[in-house]
């Protein structure tokens, strides 16, 4: 019955088109023969290699190829396309296409100030939201240097990871902090930027984050499996000790959102064809400053590739869009997988994902195995 609603789905967004072959084990693919090699390949890796969590890989009119392998849904069932996952940073780009709808309505201005809407924060210096949103504030990142952005206090760290710290302490801490550099004058990744636009967004729409997100977003593009600032919905089981997210709250606009590959596809093709923002919105998001954009960042290696990562305790999200310019050759690459082990921070995360590392030599040396490496080099091959 589950692998019937799926395929419906993935008709549904294949255009009406049936032409979805099944390889059983939670494996849908295109049966187009231009496809053909891709899809083999595909079959292989995820079939004989421990490939865990959700894949989707599409056009902006065909499905290419969708799974769920190995990690497990609450059910006790095998994960598929429709199972739901925390993506973390990939909440970005949806706060940046809020944000851009307000620049769209005259209520928002890139050139704004901070301080316009944090009156308090004396500290800000000028930062303002262009600065937030690519990452060029100089504040310090609640998330990934929690100890010093909570001072080392181990009652306010337990509070943050019990999802206790509330937005006055959060904001009270944040204006008694010092920048780290002089805003605009570099990029650093920077949690903290994006809950800010998070409140600002509240602030200027005197309504939740939750709300603007379910209206302005999930709502129009019929993404009925996603939901913001909510716990307990996510359906994969966590492979790792961090559990679920908890600090969702504080967390909003920066790593919240709760998604499944199948949503995350309707974004995608929405943004890319200018359906949630406008084009002007659209290119304001996909201006990139040293590398990064409004929830988007540019591969280094390869033209018009762009990409995010996402990270929680125990989720590990990529969503990569390769010729993002050209509609005729534009492909989706999305993975969500909830076996994230890794201790090292989400800035650090993304730095060492797949597309940070298309340049490099492939080691003599035997590695350890890397999913995400294996599926994004065969997006490469075929797709790029």
């Amino acid at each position: 019955m589950q692998n019937n609603t799926v395929l419906q789905k993935l008709v549904c967004l294949n255009g009406g088109e049936t032409d979805i072959g099944y390889a059983e084990n939670n494996m849908w693919f295109s049966e187009n023969p231009n496809y053909a090699g891709f899809v083999a390949e595909l079959k292989d890796s995820v079939q004989n290699n421990d490939v865990r969590g959700s894949i989707l890989i599409a056009t902006d009119r065909e499905i290419i190829w969708a799974s769920g392998s190995r990690s497990v849904d609450k059910s006790g069932d095998t994960v598929t396309p429709m199972s739901t996952y925390e993506i973390g940073s990939l909440t970005k780009m949806h706060t940046a296409a809020i944000v851009f709808q307000l620049i769209d309505e005259g209520k928002l201005s890139l050139t704004d100030r901070v301080s316009t809407y944090l009156p308090a924060y004396t500290k800000a210096n000028g930062i303002t939201i262009f600065d937030l949103l690519h990452m060029r504030s100089g504040i310090v990142d609640f998330a990934n240097d929690c100890e010093t952005f909570f001072r080392n206090d181990e009652a306010l760290l337990d509070a943050f990871d019990n999802g206790e710290i509330t937005d006055d302490v959060f904001l009270e801490l944040l204006y008694a902090l010092d920048l780290v550099f002089e805003p605009g004058s570099k990029m650093q990744y920077c949690n903290t930027n994006y809950v800010l636009l998070a409140m600002i967004i509240e602030k200027i729409t005197k309504k939740s984050y939750r709300e603007n997100v379910r209206k302005r977003i999930f709502e129009p593009l019929g993404m009925d499996c996603s939901s913001a600032t909510t716990f307990g919905d996510v359906t994969s089981v966590p492979e790792g000790k961090g559990g679920y997210l908890m600090e969702y709250q504080i967390a909003r606009g920066a790593g919240d959102i709760h998604s499944n590959v199948l949503d995350l596809l309707k974004f995608n093709r929405a943004f890319f064809n200018a359906q949630i923002v406008s084009p002007a919105g659209k290119a304001g998001m996909l201006d990139f400053v040293d590398g990064y954009g409004c929830g988007w960042k540019a591969s280094q290696g390869y033209a018009d590739l762009v990409f995010h990562g996402g990270e929680t305790n125990s989720y590990y999200c990529l969503n990569y869009t390769f010729h993002a310019s050209d509609p005729e050759k534009r492909c989706y690459f999305l993975m969500l997988t909830c076996c994230n082990e890794d201790e090292d921070d989400e800035e650090n995360e993304e730095e060492t994902a797949a597309a940070e590392n298309e340049d490099a030599e492939e080691s003599e040396e035997e590695e350890e195995f890397n999913q995400y490496q294996l599926i994004y080099d065969l997006c490469k091959k075929y797709l790029q």
